[in-house]
């Protein structure tokens, strides 16, 4: 009887594989091919706009719904978790990490937020500031070229919502 050796009668499987999977392609995560959505798709949350000039910005107002959703004590806790560690409790741009920014760092300081320069600018200016890593940030992102600010570009860390919220908390300080 011929006897095919991926079929054996002894051992604990019914058929033996014989994989080459030094061949075989592996991918880390988060590592291509991977399907991404359609360009100019729309989540399911709505689709933010972008601008691309200040000019633009400046024409914004905090949204209508803000007025019946705006909760105090979360957007003091949104600014305690994100903002507080460079621009302080009081918003005077003396936070834990600003010292140390003094220290190691020649580049921009974090902003004072109850100088007029802020406090005079429009609310569609700190939305923003906000979202694409303070006025330097924007300067860069403005010109084409890639931020290099120590502010992070909450756009791509925080909501629309929480950032308009962030606003309207500078704004009520």
């Amino acid at each position: 009887r011929f006897k095919l050796p991926a079929f054996p009668e002894t051992g604990s499987h019914a058929v033996l594989m014989f994989s080459e999977m030094h061949y075989s392609p592996s991918y880390k995560s988060q590592e291509g091919p991977r399907l991404l959505p359609p360009p100019d798709s729309v989540p399911v949350t709505g689709k933010e706009l972008q601008y691309d000039t200040l000019d633009e910005y400046k024409g914004l107002t905090t949204p209508d719904y803000m007025s019946v959703s705006y909760d105090p004590t979360r957007a003091a806790e949104l600014f305690r978790v994100n903002c507080m560690v460079c621009h302080g409790s009081a918003m005077g741009g003396d936070g834990a990490l600003a010292s140390i920014m003094r220290e190691k760092s020649k580049g921009p300081l974090p902003a004072d937020l109850t100088l007029p320069l802020t406090q005079n600018s429009a609310e569609g200016e700190l939305f923003a500031f906000i979202s694409k890593g303070g006025r330097q940030g924007f300067a860069f992102i403005e010109r084409g070229k890639e931020s290099r600010s120590p502010m992070p570009e909450f756009w791509k860390l925080l909501t629309e919502e929480e950032r308009w919220t962030l606003v309207a908390y500078i704004r009520s300080q």
